[in-house]
């Protein structure tokens, strides 16, 4: 196993020199983290974490059904959701998922952040502008202190958030945030 994690390795270094890429190059990521500390640094000068551009469920499903209605031949959807990684909400996420590919005959792609990010974060922000996101985002129930940090886990996560929906907006991209009340409210986004 080792053997083929360096063989591996060498092979995409390789490439990468031959393509001229620099696989460490990801500057619309880079923005995210810059936008993202800027938010951490506002949260503990201040407080509060300015959450803007939000959705509540009260308000969701005519404001969803046109953001959806929007879609395009050869466009994609990507539902990047901030919340807890358990088998509920994945399940939870593939019927949205589902649902939303039914409605609109587009891809659908999910993804939890911030893991997302290192992924198919640059490419998100990068890549053609072909993409809607829809954003997924709650307060955390059980919320833990990062110690000397003087923030949460969950706020420091809601900063995650607001630095890639404001990379996604300076990039030109389509972007729909949602806040749940729970978690357990993203069972109610799968109806459109």
């Amino acid at each position: 196993m080792g053997a083929e994690f360096f063989r591996w390795e060498i092979a995409v270094s390789v490439m990468c020199h031959i393509l001229e890429i620099n696989a460490f190059d990801q500057p619309d990521v880079q923005d995210s983290k810059l936008r993202t500390i800027a938010k951490i640094a506002d949260y503990q000068k201040t407080g509060k974490l300015a959450d803007v551009d939000l959705v509540n469920l009260s308000d969701l499903k005519p404001v969803l059904d046109k953001f959806i209605s929007t879609a395009q031949a050869g466009e994609f959807f990507t539902i990047n959701a901030y919340i807890p990684r358990n088998q509920e909400t994945v399940d939870a996420l593939q019927a949205l998922r589902v649902a939303i590919r039914e409605k609109t005959k587009c891809a659908v792609s999910a993804g939890f952040g911030p893991r997302f990010q290192h992924s198919t974060g640059q490419f998100h922000k990068g890549g053609p502008n072909k993409g809607l996101f829809l954003q997924v985002v709650y307060d955390a129930a059980n919320d833990f202190e990062i110690p000397s940090q003087g923030m949460t886990f969950g706020t420091l996560i809601r900063a995650q958030a607001l630095g890639d929906y404001e990379a996604l907006i300076a990039a030109g991209r389509r972007v729909l945030r949602v806040k749940l009340d729970s978690v357990k409210d993203l069972e109610k986004l799968t109806i459109l």
